[in-house]
Parts: structure tokens; C-alpha cells; sequence
């Protein structure tokens, strides 16, 4: 489901790609939703709250419907 929410972020990226000010928001998100795809970072609610209204719907009701990581990234 990881990948499923970076594919979604990654297709409003490019899709915004036309207006700048929507980028702004997109780009840096996205990168953080790559690296949690990649087990390095960890997601709060509010950042999965802001995925769902700035960058994807469907990317955001996703990443709120995953399950957290239940071992600590240091334990990692």
C-alpha cells in the first residue's frame, strides 16, 4: 500500500506540475512519502492529514488507513 500512496503523490506532482505554487507544497511531501516508502522515515496523522488535502485524496485516505510500523526506526 506504501508504494501504491508514493505512485499517487508522484502522478499529482507531475499533474501540478503546470502551476508553481501548488509544487511548493507536492514536491517536498512527496519525497517524504518516498522515504517513508522506504522505511526511513516515520508519518504522523498530521502529515497524512496534509497529503490528503494538498497533494492526492486517495494518496491521503491511504496513508490514514495504514497501519503504523510497530518497531521503532532505531530498533530498525
Amino acid at each position: 500500500m506504501k508504494l501504491a500512496v508514493f505512485i499517487f503523490c508522484l502522478l499529482s506532482t507531475v499533474v501540478y506540475g503546470i502551476w508553481i505554487i501548488p509544487l511548493c507544497w507536492c514536491i517536498p511531501m512527496t519525497v517524504y512519502v518516498y522515504k517513508y516508502y522506504k522505511g526511513t522515515k516515520d508519518l504522523g496523522v498530521g502529515f497524512k492529514i496534509c497529503t490528503l488535502l494538498f497533494v492526492n485524496m486517495i494518496g491521503g485516505i491511504l496513508l490514514l488507513c495504514t497501519e503504523a510500523d510497530k518497531t521503532p526506526l532505531s530498533q530498525q
